[in-house]
């Protein structure tokens, strides 16, 4: 039996297809971990650290965290800044907020993010310093969230209150 033409076509096709989609999902992936800027030096995290007045963990174990959206460390909250010793799962567009309360998944987050404050954009996947903008009092909140904008990603949270 010859070799039907139309589905050479298809199968080439699909293939083609799936190469594609595979490729942007490697992309999307990869982006992130060559664009990322150098973390902070310890020294900049123990200058938070000194002046904190609290403290909170980044665990992995969330119910929102998965093997590809994490948070692992800990975190230190002055009255000027926030300062994150550990890593963080790579990826695109993540942002910073301090939140109200403390959540642990998306949906959670979801319900209060209209409350919460976003105080900066991550563009490493280690330690890091925030600058809190004038006039944000720590003390109002009770928690820090990292969230992918980008894609609505719950990435990982402490609680500090």
């Amino acid at each position: 039996m010859p070799p039907n033409p139309l589905r050479k076509s298809a199968i080439l096709v699909l293939t083609h297809l799936a190469a594609l989609a595979v490729g942007f999902a490697a992309g999307i992936y990869v982006l992130p971990i060559l664009t990322e800027q150098a973390g902070a030096s310890a020294e900049q995290v123990q200058a938070v650290s000194q002046q904190s007045r609290y403290t909170g963990t980044f665990r992995k174990d969330l119910a929102g965290s998965d093997a590809l959206h994490w948070a692992s460390g800990q975190l230190h909250v002055s009255p000027q800044a926030l300062a994150f010793e550990g890593s963080v799962a790579p990826g695109p567009d993540y942002r910073i907020y301090l939140a109200p309360e403390f959540v642990d998944n998306k949906e959670a987050f979801l319900r209060i993010k209209d409350r919460s404050l976003q105080v900066g954009e991550l563009k490493t996947f280690g330690n890091f310093t925030v600058a809190l903008p004038a006039g944000v009092d720590p003390a109002r909140y009770g928690a820090v969230v990292i969230w992918c904008e980008r894609f609505g990603q719950f990435i990982g949270a402490a609680g500090y209150r």
